[in-house]
């Protein structure tokens, strides 16, 4: 179930990859590794947003791929996908809690690689809410 091939990816990478969501349902109620990476440190939910497949991720977010994953160049699925100009996995990510304000290891986030104007958008509002919050938390009197 969990074995790696010589494609460095196990049955839920490769599904993931494929964005094979019947496969992933299997895989996952079988007990597929959610924590698996590929050899470039990438995670399934990685692997989703390059097909663009918003059921997938949704999929391997709720059984409980870590979708705030970094690979080791500091990079999340979230900056991948606006990188590549994925508006629908953008929103869908952020909806799930993805941090728009995280930054890769040389200090660009989501917003800074925005590929096209929609995901820019999007993600401009989720930054304003993101920085916004901590000042409205300390207004809350307890």
């Amino acid at each position: 179930m969990n074995a790696v091939g010589a494609d460095g990816l196990t049955p839920l990478l490769r599904a993931a990859a494929e964005a094979n969501v019947p496969v992933l349902r299997e895989i996952i109620a079988e007990g597929g590794d959610l924590h698996a990476l590929t050899r470039d440190g990438n995670n399934s939910v990685w692997l989703a947003c390059k097909q663009d497949s918003v059921e997938a991720i949704d999929l391997l977010a709720a059984a409980g791929a870590n979708v705030h994953h970094r690979n080791p160049d500091g990079s999340t699925a979230l900056i991948y996908a606006a990188s590549a100009g994925k508006t629908a996995v953008v929103t869908l990510l952020l909806a799930l809690g993805a941090d728009p304000l995280e930054e890769n290891v040389d200090g660009f986030s989501a917003l800074d690689l925005a590929a096209n104007i929609e995901c820019l958008k999007v993600l401009r509002v989720a930054s304003r809410q993101r920085r916004d919050r901590p000042k409205a938390e300390g207004m809350v009197e307890t």
